[in-house]
């Protein structure tokens, strides 16, 4: 039997009202991943555990993320997009309410392990806006889920620390899961059908991944930058709740969850990222993103001390995370326009496991050595990311993206 044929991508079909319902919906799933790291404290008071095992709560959902990414996403590729989103929507409802009805920390860890795995509907969708937009429009509908994404970030974080401080973290778990109910609804009304680009069997179309990654420099360097630059925006939040505590302010979880409104600069940034990808190329705002966020955490650096450099640093770090979020996927989606369900699995994977392990260290260090040791991993994850950005200037032209 010879190799299945490639489908050929669809023409361009998006309206702007498909994408900006997208990123609505990716906004509204992705809270059920975030809702998590502004009540770490309450779970760790509530269950009788220390710090470093509730951040395990954290981690996990983060791994599960990554597993999802790596397993569901090739999906997109075979099978009609909509179709999966629908069934992880209705995996997320359940997996929250057990979350929020269990008992004990390793019960939660495993939940929290499985609602990430089914929370990369997202990812589903931004490959999804990108293969129906024009390639002149693809940064820019990209840039608009994305923004959606981090909207519902902040947002998540945001109610889940003003209804954790409230009325506990099983009713931050209970209110993500009713709030699953409309959102299935309105993505079986009003999401399109997707158009499979393969006809590659499951088995295969996870065994042409390698060959991407082996084939595509732009896409290797996409993976590691991003995955730096996630494990510098993890590495903060999920200990902010733990500086805001333990400093002279002794602010409780809903100012933890109030941080997100102030990082909202990142959604204008996830949109602007797109836009400039579009117009002077991708590798520019990439490269403008690592600065940015090195400049970050040398703010960051004096938050143990200041709630003005605190505020400056979150707006900053958000700004360039998001930035680079859009112009790295812009450069992973170019490099193969049937595969990018596939891409965004590499892409996607790569980062959120730099962000569990942004988490798992970063919460380490913040153990061991204070906010000091936070913001050291954050400064040489971006000289890392900075140094892998320049020796891909040396790649030939050809190759540039």
């Amino acid at each position: 039997m010879g190799t299945p044929s490639p489908i050929p991508p669809p023409p361009p079909t998006a309206s702007r009202g498909k994408i900006v319902m997208m990123a609505v919906i990716a906004g509204a799933v992705i809270t059920n991943l975030y809702c998590i790291q502004p009540i770490l404290p309450l779970i760790a008071s509530d269950l009788g555990v220390g710090p470093a095992t509730a951040d395990l709560v954290a981690s996990v959902a983060l791994l599960g993320f990554a597993a999802g990414l790596g397993l569901l996403l090739p999906l997109g590729d075979r099978h009609d997009r909509r179709k999966l989103v629908l069934v992880q929507i209705a995996l997320a409802f359940g997996f929250a309410l057990a979350a929020a009805l269990g008992h004990g920390i390793w019960n939660l860890v495993a939940v929290s392990f499985g609602l990430g795995a089914v929370a990369c509907v997202p990812q589903q969708l931004v490959p999804f806006a990108a293969v129906m937009s024009a390639p002149a429009e693809r940064g820019r509908s990209v840039g608009t889920v994305v923004s959606g994404i981090m909207v519902g970030i902040l947002l998540g974080r945001t109610v889940s620390g003003v209804v954790g401080a409230a009325y506990g973290w099983r009713a931050v778990y209970g209110v993500e899961a009713a709030f699953m109910i409309p959102v299935w609804i309105a993505a079986a009304l009003l999401l399109p059908r997707g158009v499979p680009s393969t006809r590659l069997t499951y088995g295969r179309l996870l065994a042409s991944m390698w060959p991407l990654v082996r084939d595509h420099r732009p896409l290797r360097q996409s993976m590691m930058i991003q995955a730096l630059l996630w494990a510098c925006f993890n590495a903060f939040w999920v200990n902010l709740a733990a500086l805001l505590a333990s400093s002279r302010w002794h602010l409780d979880s809903a100012w933890a969850g109030g941080f997100g409104i102030i990082g909202a600069a990142g959604a204008l940034a996830a949109s602007w990222g797109g836009r400039a990808a579009d117009r002077i190329g991708s590798r520019h705002v990439i490269g403008a993103s690592i600065v940015i966020v090195a400049v970050s955490y040398l703010l960051l650096a004096g938050a143990a001390a200041s709630l003005v450099l605190l505020v400056l640093g979150v707006i900053v770090l958000d700004i360039g995370v998001q930035a680079g979020l859009v112009a790295n996927q812009t450069r992973a989606f170019a490099v193969d326009p049937g595969a990018q369900g596939r891409i965004n699995s590499l892409y996607m994977t790569a980062t959120f496991c730099g962000g569990a392990v942004g988490v798992a260290l970063s919460g380490w260090l913040m153990a061991s050595y204070g906010w000091a040791g936070v913001a050291t991993l954050g400064v040489a994850a971006a000289l890392a990311a900075a140094s892998i950005h320049v020796l891909g200037d040396r790649q030939p032209a050809t190759a540039a993206v």
